[in-house]
């Protein structure tokens, strides 16, 4: 079979022996959306199709964005298109399993932590081809005068261990470089919105105008690799909105009723202390640390004489390159060319650790509290713990999440449970603007108390998240036996040790036709109840939403003669990796172009490993269980580099008996190795490695690619330590030196 992929084909080996390129099961995905005033909504169509001759069981784990609300699941499957349900767990666990036994076509949709979600299709059979249609509502605010539209498209690489965080060994989301999936994306704006200006800083689009709405087309060539972004701008001040539905599911409170409210900016403070955190973990490489040194520029920038700050930068450890000082004009100067030389070079991603340091930085005489400004990706699963410590550490946490694919769940709930903000700035949008915002909003006044004031008593209201700046929108909700009056409407806030003001007044109201505001206003009443309480389930079930504790299910019935009647065989869809994730390529390179010429390197053998006890540390290495090396040609490396210096050294020592924990003492020596070499094992690290499994990994593979003997004491001491990993990461790994070391010069001596 041929691989249909645009870019490049690669060929494995079946088991039956014939040779041919494996095809995608997820074909391409299309998505259609609608932004009316603060209102977006959009549906996500995924394509699947078996192309081989097993039956699947099809798992893939994707994102959404940031407090979205589902609001249909469909499925078509071979022209048939069926409704799902959102029902408890338990009970969708259940019906899923028992289709998929009875040989029928289930295909049931999963929430997992941090905007995650899991689509499983059980028996789908070779030829088969099947749609989901995911359609989803969130609420978007003005932040200082603009709107920020955010499709995610992949899952970039975290630190740390999805299954802690709660996830199932195959919801675990998996990248490959193999995968090449296209996308299509249309969004039209509103009237509500018209005469407003949108511009794409992610993507190549086409823009048109049909009865007076403005529709976004992304120009063909778009691929799943990172967040699509449209920034509007409207063509004049937003006024403070009063927007009114029907609930047809409460007869209690059957209006619900959502403010968006815009304070005016106040009186500056004249001095702040601020305590600068940068994320220099190997995932940043690249784009994205170059974004956090524009941000730091435009911080210091911004800075007067009368402010103080500090600047610490993390990955496995933290490093604190400048203590609370004032920012005077010489001590900026001094300290940019530090900051244009900082590298994504410290390992994994610590977050918690270093918020807790920075923290615990000492203020000095005169200072009365301090924020931290966080700049990272947000590549992070253990996240509970953080944000819990982060919201009593007495520090407002503002971010600026960078990369063509951060964490936007992570970094919002870590900001608001502080008081902060949240920006996010991919590349292609201006860093040192984004720091300029930051620090507008950080010099505002503390409000304290802040509520809404609706005129009547609400039978419930939201609860007010997040930081109160002037500029930015607050978006509140609450259910009414009757409607409230927009004039009647007031934000309300009382200064630390001051009388209450009022921040915002709403200026006019607006009907909303349907059941999304009821169901998103459910949603933020979800957040505020205890998720095991009974209540808590009863309120997504009534108003069909999906949660950790539903799930959303359904099934497609076969004729007799149709049923399966073989077990599926599981197979879990991958990502694209996130462009210019950890260097790999820059986000404003095409995908081929980022990586150059891969030489014959059989990286599908790599991505696709088992464990077993024997020969299977050689499979990760595309090599044949006989010991036999593969026949890889790679193109100017010069084995003297490496072979007589610090990397043979290394083998030496593990073939003496050192374990991986001793070789992990000679860290240092890594700095001697070639640049590109060092920089390949800080990526490693970034995946969950310690530095002496990344150098144990870097020998294997020099061992390997340079064709050393495969029967001497020295390989089969690299071989035993490696089995002892696992070998899906060691694949990973694998993959990894090759596409960062494979055809590049490795001039100097090690």
């Amino acid at each position: 079979m041929k691989d249909e992929s645009p870019r490049f084909a690669l060929a494995s080996r079946s088991g039956t022996g014939q040779t041919g390129a494996a095809q995608p099961v997820l074909r391409s995905v299309t998505a259609n959306g609608r932004l009316d005033a603060v209102l977006f909504e959009l549906t996500v169509r995924q394509t699947y199709r078996n192309p081989g001759p097993e039956v699947l069981e099809v798992v893939y784990t994707f994102p959404l964005p940031h407090q979205a609300v589902l609001l249909g699941f469909a499925s078509k499957l071979n022209g048939r298109r069926l409704e799902g349900q959102v029902v408890a767990r338990r009970e969708g666990e259940r019906q899923y399993e028992q289709a998929l036994q009875e040989g029928d076509a289930p295909v049931l949709l999963e929430s997992q932590i941090s905007g995650l979600h899991t689509a499983n299709i059980g028996n789908l059979k070779p030829g088969d081809e099947i749609v989901l249609e995911v359609r989803y509502a969130q609420v978007l605010a003005f932040d200082q005068g603009q709107l920020r539209v955010a499709v995610p498209t992949t899952i970039a690489p975290r630190f740390g261990h999805a299954q802690q965080a709660g996830l199932q060994p195959q919801q675990v989301p998996v990248d490959s470089l193999e995968a090449e999936y296209p996308l299509a994306l249309s969004v039209t704006l509103g009237q509500a919105l018209a005469g407003a200006t949108v511009d794409c800083p992610t993507h190549r689009v086409q823009v048109s105008v049909a009865d007076g709405e403005l529709r976004v087309d992304l120009a063909p060539g778009a691929s799943m690799d990172r967040d699509v972004v449209l920034r509007v701008t409207p063509k004049e001040a937003r006024p403070s909105l009063l927007v009114l539905s029907h609930d047809a599911v409460s007869p209690e409170a059957p209006v619900v009723a959502m403010v968006a409210l815009q304070a005016a900016p106040s009186a500056p403070r004249d001095r702040i202390a601020l305590k600068l955190l940068v994320d220099c973990s190997g995932s940043m490489a690249g784009d994205s640390i170059a974004s956090a040194r524009a941000a730091l520029h435009g911080v210091l920038q911004g800075l007067t004489e009368r402010d103080r700050f500090s600047l610490s930068r993390f990955g496995s450890r933290v490093e604190h390159t400048q203590s609370l000082v004032d920012a005077s004009p010489r001590t900026v100067r001094l300290l940019r060319p530090t900051i244009d030389g900082m590298q994504a070079d410290l390992g994994g991603t610590q977050m918690e650790a270093a918020l807790r340091d920075v923290v615990a930085l000492p203020l000095g005489p005169a200072v009365n509290g301090a924020d931290v400004l966080l700049l990272t990706d947000g590549e992070v699963w253990q996240v509970d713990a953080m944000v819990d410590f982060a919201s009593r550490s007495g520090h407002r946490v503002f971010v600026i999440g960078v990369g063509s694919s951060p964490a936007e769940p992570v970094l919002r709930s870590l900001a608001e449970a502080t008081g902060g903000a949240c920006e996010f700035a991919t590349p292609g949008e201006t860093l040192e603007a984004a720091a300029q915002r930051m620090l507008f909003r950080m010099r505002q006044p503390r409000w304290e108390d802040t509520h809404v004031y609706w005129g009547r008593r609400p039978v419930w209201e939201s609860r007010v998240r997040g930081g109160v700046f002037g500029g930015d929108t607050l978006i509140a909700m609450a259910g009414f036996t009757q409607a409230p009056h927009h004039r009647d409407i007031r934000w309300l806030a009382r200064h630390s040790g001051g009388d209450s003001v009022v921040l915002a007044r709403a200026e006019a109201d607006a009907p909303c036709a349907g059941d999304r505001l009821p169901r998103i206003a459910a949603s933020l009443r979800l957040a505020d109840l205890d998720q095991g309480a009974a209540a808590a389930l009863q309120l997504a079930l009534d108003y069909q939403l999906l949660t950790p504790r539903t799930t959303c299910v359904l099934a497609h019935r076969r004729a007799d003669a149709e049923r399966v009647r073989q077990a599926a065989v599981m197979h879990r869809v991958p990502s694209m990796l996130a462009a210019g994730w950890g260097g790999t390529s820059t986000a404003a390179a095409p995908f081929a172009e980022a990586f150059g010429p891969i030489d014959a390197v059989p990286l599908r053998a790599m991505m696709n490993v088992s464990r077993t006890p024997r020969g299977a540390a050689d499979r990760a290495l595309g090599q044949p269980s006989d010991g036999t090396p593969a026949r890889v040609r790679i193109a100017r490396v010069d084995k003297s580099t490496f072979a007589k210096t610090t990397v043979s050294q290394w083998v030496d020592r593990l073939a003496r008996g050192d374990t991986v924990a001793e070789l992990s003492r000679y860290s240092s020596s890594v700095d001697k190795i070639h640049p590109d070499a060092h920089s390949a094992v800080l990526h490693v690290c970034a995946l969950g490695l310690d530095m002496g499994q990344a150098m144990l990994l870097l020998a294997y593979w020099w061992s390997a690619r340079t064709s050393q003997p495969t029967d001497t004491p020295e390989w089969m001491a690299l071989q035993q330590r490696v089995a002892e990993l696992d070998l899906a990461l060691v694949a990973k790994c694998m993959a990894l030196f090759d596409r960062r070391l494979v055809g590049h010069p490795m001039a100097g001596a090690a």
